[in-house]
């Protein structure tokens, strides 16, 4: 969704694959339309963007392949309405997007969509830094790495239905006689509700944390230690300096960050700098080294730096520096 903005709408009606690649390129990521040749095909598309999510809405007939050309930290959900499609994960995962399953699907090891015949589908495009935000607000401690959401859900019973049903109405919204069609506020508060239902109901990687009272308010003493890292984020500091700042020994520093924030008050504190730099990244211009603003938040080994940023945001550091990994506006 490079070069998206809140509130861009796009609707597409044809049948040519290298026209139809453009328009998908601008709205969901970098793409490849391939079609059999002498074959037909007609593609009709509506799509929205609502801050960091984006629906759409396809109906497609003919035989045809969508290749993602790079990854991208989103997550992509499919809800068919008709037809089936078979979508390839990495190099040798297949999975298959039927009525009545949603498909829930990473960006960043999703590597083709090929579909035969008649098909419709709604879909959804969510920046996967939103939903670690929610997750960071609900555990109050940093989150990274992949998601790792159960790949299908039911769409007939709980949640699924819900995200269903709230899939048709962003749908009639988007129609030509839809009320809503101009209210992006409206369509993204929608988009927000499916957001906190997918990381309520659907098993992830972070579910047990949730599950286990990870988000109760942390004791005292942790929060005195984490606003003694926030305070003191550029210079360095040891585990004796921060458990004094927070008034405990450092046994009970480490327990007391076990216990409320599941990791140690090192990696906590290393999590809250590679957020640091993510924010400086993207402030950055061209002319400004990703190395110096790696030092500037105490990073000094850059093979493991490039790593670990890779394995929080996705994508290498010099891409957030261009400001690309964020592809809709997130307002930040």
């Amino acid at each position: 969704m490079q070069g998206q903005r809140q509130g861009m709408k796009l609707s597409y009606l044809g049948s040519d694959a290298e026209e139809l690649s453009e328009v998908l390129t601008r709205c969901i990521g970098p793409v490849r339309v391939q079609r059999p040749l002498k074959t037909d095909l007609s593609y009709s598309y509506e799509f929205a963007a609502a801050g960091r999510v984006a629906f759409s809405r396809v109906i497609s007939r003919g035989t045809l392949s969508i290749g993602q050309k790079d990854e991208v930290p989103k997550l992509l959900i499919l809800l068919p309405l008709h037809g089936s499609a078979c979508v390839k994960i990495g190099r040798s995962e297949n999975l298959i997007s039927k009525p009545g399953e949603a498909a829930i699907l990473d960006g960043n090891r999703l590597s083709e969509l090929q579909i035969e015949g008649s098909r419709s589908h709604l879909s959804f495009v969510i920046d996967q830094e939103d939903i670690f935000q929610r997750l960071r607000g609900s555990l109050e401690r940093p989150v990274y790495g992949s998601l790792d959401f159960t790949p299908q859900l039911d769409l007939a019973a709980g949640a699924g239905q819900i995200i269903f049903r709230l899939s048709q109405i962003m749908a009639t919204c988007l129609g030509a006689d839809g009320g809503m069609r101009d209210m992006p506020e409206t369509l993204s508060h929608l988009s927000g509700s499916i957001v906190n239902l997918l990381v309520d109901t659907v098993p992830h990687r972070f579910s047990t944390a949730l599950n286990q009272g990870e988000w109760l308010p942390s004791p005292r003493h942790v929060k005195r230690a984490v606003d003694f890292m926030h305070a003191n984020l550029d210079r360095p500091m040891s585990m004796t300096e921060i458990a004094e700042a927070a008034g405990i020994g450092v046994r009970s520093l480490q327990e007391g960050f076990k216990c409320f924030k599941g990791t140690t008050p090192i990696s906590y504190l290393a999590q809250l700098r590679l957020q640091a730099v993510h924010r400086d990244l993207l402030k950055a211009g061209q002319r400004v080294s990703v190395a110096k603003i790696a030092r500037k938040w105490g990073f000094r080994h850059m093979g493991r730096f490039a790593t670990e940023y890779r394995k929080c945001y996705g994508c290498p550091p010099s891409e957030s520096r261009r400001g690309r990994p964020l592809h809709l506006d997130s307002g930040d």
